[in-house]
This record gives structure tokens, C-alpha cells and sequence, in this order.
């Protein structure tokens, strides 16, 4: 990226979590800016004249869970006004725990001219082969996690089919066995508090009511119900793990499947059940009394399409009395995108959307098309960068020779010791390139094979897009897991995106126009 003639104008970028880090004299920001010039150093001393400090941008007491950190900020401004052209960083973490982020940042480096690089992670775009290292991890990174979360959502699956608890907070009445792990066993005076719950529920018929009642017969033996709200008696009353029952809910979350828990029970099923009537019946008193709730059925998938941030289902009232209904941000966009959509504009362009795909299968095998020709497009660079890997393995292992008949050749005790040391650093190199070189070709193949058996996937979708269809006429939420993989509200209307979660046809994405009124909200 960088000229090789001048010196880079190299920043430093610091950061840490909390306020108590920050104040630590000889703490973290101190270590991250020591650690970071003698990087600079060494490089100098390897390459003299190969970079000059320009300023070390400090964000202290900030998490980096967003990019909206005022050090940050000044640093990308200055790259983009070309006053960085390198920026040294200890960990990943520093610069951002989100992967999206990050690739965002990455992008806008590139597009400025600025490498980065990364101690303590394979991150450094200052070489060719760095930066293609650098590339490959971020392909595959995102990759590694899904297919990390899969195999842990699966282990705590086989988990709970067999009754075992899979962590999180411990319920009230129990305590963690610590011989078994999974398993729980009754705290008997938390079990009395738990008993109390739903006989005095009974009674009252009212969870404020029940609520007060246990606040002020336990709170002073048990801290902890200081605290206790409504919510946390509901949550007592409708858990069946209080029957020795393991709910197992699906990825869905529409549903779930029940097995026999591995401890014992504190509530008898006669007591539960009428719980379960008084509850309802209260429920049913409400829903005929009030007002019938607006369903948005885009919830926890519509988000702006500028910042990323998903978008709510809120509502108001205008000047004459009527409801509107919309999603919107929780406040504003914070990179000045759409405040927001009406909420019938919305579901009426995604559900149109949806029906016309229903009725037209040339439609959506385009779509199909599309989407393979771009992971065709995804593999064929992906090849590319294993010809470049196989290069730079076959490279290694020239060295890793020429090092080895050195060292048969060196009688010199030092000299033996330095050849031995860059042998074990070559080694390590050839390891990991070789692994970075296996991984990519066995994703490769799998993601050629999923497309091999793909065929024509528009009878499992249309059959999928009449069941949310029917599903949003009869008053019910749309269930989106599996058909749609994202929904982004931009400038003039939504992108939709289908889903490929059954890891079948990767579909490309559509932008939906809207008309003006509808692209903000009317209140």
C-alpha cells in the first residue's frame, strides 16, 4: 500500500475497557504504547527509515463493542484525510470485538491507502503476502464462528434431551450439584419461598398482589427478593422446571419439545396445573377488556440498512387522533440514515414481495442464479489465494531446507543455536500455512458440493413463503428463520435478502423501492 521511499506515518491506536484500567499508572495504556514502540523500533532497526510516529489516539474507559469511541473517530478522520498511512495495534480486541466492524474498518483502510497491523493477532497489511494472510483470516473468520456456534448449539442440545441443565443463572429453589454437572438439587429453603410463590398466588389471584405478599414475608431472610418484580413471579409460575420437566426450545423459538429433567420437582403437577388456569384466565380477562395489540410482524428483523442497528415497532398519535404505527430507531440513526418506515409500508412491501417470488418461479431462480454466480465469483479469488499460499509454502520449505544443511555444515555452538531458532520459526510458519491451505480448499469443496445438490430449491421456499404468508393474514408473527436472512431499510425502500440458513442455494439480495410517504413515519 505504503510507499517503500517515504516513511510511513505511523499512529498508534490504545484502548481499554473500563475507567478502573485507565487510572492503573503502570496499567494497560501504558503497557499497549510500550508494546507498540518497540514494534516501531524494531521495524526501523530492520528497515531503517521505515516509519515515523505521528500521534497514538487513546480511547480510555471504552468498550469497543461500538465504533462510536471519540479517539476512533479522530483516527479515521485522519486517515481519510491522509495524515495516517499505518496504524499499530496490540490486539483485535482493542480495535473491535465485532467481526462487522472490523471488516468494515478493513475496508475503509484499504480504500485510504492505510495498512494495519496487529501484534499479537496475523493481521498486517505492510506485505503482500501479510495482507493476503490478513484476508484469508477474515474470510474464513466468520466461517470458524458459525460453525463453532453450531457445534456448541448442538452439544447443548444433545445436552438438554438428556435433562441436564445447560448453565446461566442457577433457579430459584435450586442449587448446582457440583459432582454432576448439569444436574440440580433442591435448596430446601429457597424450595419453601418457591412453594409460597404459587399458594399465595392462588389465593390472591394477582401477580402484584402476590408479589407484595412474598416481598414482605421473605425479603428480610432472602436479600436477594428485595428486589423481586412481577415479572420474576410470572417467570416462577409458568416454569416447568419447577415440575422436573427440561424444555427444549427450538431455534425457531415458535416451539419446543419436553423430557424429564435430571433433578427433582418442588411443585406437584395438580398445584402447577391450576396455576396455569388462573393465569389463563386472568390473560383471557385482560385481552377482552383491551384493546387488541398491533402485531408487527417485521420485529427483531428490519434494521437500518446505514448503521446496521435493528429497528422497533413503536407507534403515535397524530393532531386528529389516529394511530400510526411504524419501526423505527431507538433513538436516531447515528450515520444519519432513515429514521424510519411506516409499518404497513414495510410489511406490505416485504409480503408483496413475497407472494410475487410465490407465483413466479422464473423469479426467484434468477435470484438462485445470481446468488451462485457470486460464490462462484467468492471461490474462484479463493483459489487464487491458495495458488499464493501454495507459493509461499513452497517458499517456507526451500528456506527451512537451505537453514537445516547450514546447520550440518556450522560447528559453532552460537551459530548452531541462531540456525536452530530460525528453523523452529520457519517451521511454525510452514504449519500454519499449510492449515490456512488445507482450510481453504476443504471449504471450497464443501461449499462446491451444497451447490452440486442444490437443484431447484423454489418448491422448498414457495412452500416456506405461503406458510408466513398464512401465518401474517391469520394475525400471527411471521416466522423468518429460514426464509429470510436479513431486511435493511435504505434510502428509497428495503433490501431483502433470502436465506440460505439451511446452508442450500445462497439467493442473491433485492431492493424493494417504497413510495415516499412511506419511507418515515407519520406522527
Amino acid at each position: 500500500m505504503s510507499g517503500a521511499t517515504a516513511p510511513r506515518k505511523v499512529a498508534f491506536y490504545i484502548r481499554v475497557s473500563t475507567e478502573r484500567q485507565a487510572k492503573v499508572e503502570e496499567g494497560s495504556l501504558k503497557n499497549q504504547e510500550q508494546m507498540l514502540r518497540a514494534e516501531l523500533d524494531r521495524r526501523n532497526a530492520q528497515r531503517p527509515g521505515w516509519g515515523g510516529f505521528v500521534e497514538s489516539y487513546v480511547d480510555e474507559g471504552i468498550s469497543a463493542k461500538t465504533t462510536n469511541r471519540p479517539a476512533f473517530q479522530r483516527l479515521m478522520r485522519d486517515i481519510e484525510l491522509g495524515k495516517i498511512d499505518t496504524v499499530l495495534f496490540t490486539e483485535l480486541s482493542r480495535l473491535s470485538r465485532s467481526l462487522k466492524d472490523f471488516l468494515n474498518i478493513f475496508e475503509f483502510a484499504q480504500r485510504h491507502a492505510c495498512d494495519l497491523v496487529c501484534l499479537k493477532t496475523e493481521i498486517d497489511t505492510t506485505s503482500p503476502y501479510q495482507g493476503l494472510v490478513t484476508k484469508i483470516l477474515m474470510v474464513f473468520s466468520e466461517f470458524e464462528r458459525e460453525m463453532t456456534s453450531r457445534r456448541t448449539a448442538i452439544n447443548a442440545y444433545e445436552r438438554s434431551k438428556r435433562g441436564l441443565a445447560n448453565g446461566g443463572q442457577t433457579l430459584l429453589g435450586y442449587r448446582r450439584d457440583k459432582k454432576h454437572k448439569g444436574r440440580l438439587i433442591i435448596e430446601e429453603t429457597e424450595a419453601e419461598v418457591v412453594l409460597a410463590i404459587f399458594e399465595t398466588y392462588g389465593r390472591e389471584r394477582s401477580i402484584r398482589r402476590a408479589t407484595e405478599r412474598i416481598k414482605a414475608r421473605y425479603q428480610d431472610r432472602f436479600p436477594m427478593l428485595k428486589g423481586i418484580s412481577p415479572n420474576t413471579i410470572y417467570r416462577v409460575l409458568t416454569n416447568k422446571a419447577y415440575l422436573g420437566i427440561r424444555a427444549i426450545h427450538k431455534r425457531d423459538k415458535a416451539s419446543y419439545e419436553e423430557v424429564e429433567a435430571a433433578w427433582e420437582p418442588i411443585i406437584e403437577e395438580p398445584l402447577f396445573r391450576q396455576t396455569q388456569a388462573i393465569l389463563q384466565t386472568n390473560m383471557d380477562r385482560y385481552h377482552r377488556r383491551g384493546p387488541q395489540r398491533y402485531l408487527y410482524l417485521l420485529s427483531g428483523l428490519l434494521a437500518c440498512g446505514t448503521c446496521g442497528q435493528k429497528l422497533q415497532g413503536k407507534s403515535a398519535y397524530s393532531s386528529n387522533g389516529k394511530r400510526h404505527h411504524y419501526y423505527a430507531h431507538r433513538s436516531t440513526c447515528t450515520k444519519d440514515g432513515r429514521n424510519g418506515i411506516d409499518a404497513e409500508v414495510a410489511q406490505g412491501l416485504v409480503l408483496g414481495w413475497l407472494q410475487d417470488i410465490a407465483s413466479n418461479g422464473e423469479k426467484f431462480r434468477e435470484l438462485q442464479d445470481q446468488g451462485k454466480e457470486r460464490i462462484g465469483r467468492q471461490i474462484g479469488e479463493m483459489r487464487e489465494a491458495v495458488g499464493r499460499l501454495e507459493i509461499a509454502l513452497k517458499g517456507v520449505k526451500e528456506q527451512i531446507e537451505t537453514r537445516i544443511q547450514e546447520l550440518t555444515r556450522t560447528r559453532a555452538e552460537p551459530v548452531r543455536e541462531s540456525i536452530e531458532q530460525s528453523i523452529i520459526a520457519l517451521e511454525r510458519e510452514r504449519k500454519e500455512a499449510q492449515e490456512r491451505t488445507a482450510l481453504v480448499n476443504h471449504t471450497i469443496s464443501e461449499i462446491e458440493s451444497i451447490i452440486a445438490e442444490d437443484g431447484d430449491l423454489y418448491a422448498d421456499y414457495r412452500k416456506r413463503i405461503q406458510e408466513a404468508l398464512v401465518s401474517a393474514e391469520s394475525g400471527q408473527k411471521m416466522v423468518p428463520q429460514g426464509l429470510i436472512a436479513s431486511l435493511l431499510l435504505q434510502e428509497g425502500g428495503i433490501k431483502i435478502a433470502l436465506s440460505s440458513i439451511t446452508r442450500k442455494a445462497p439467493c442473491s439480495s433485492v431492493f424493494v423501492p417504497s413510495p415516499p410517504a412511506g419511507l418515515e413515519p407519520t406522527t
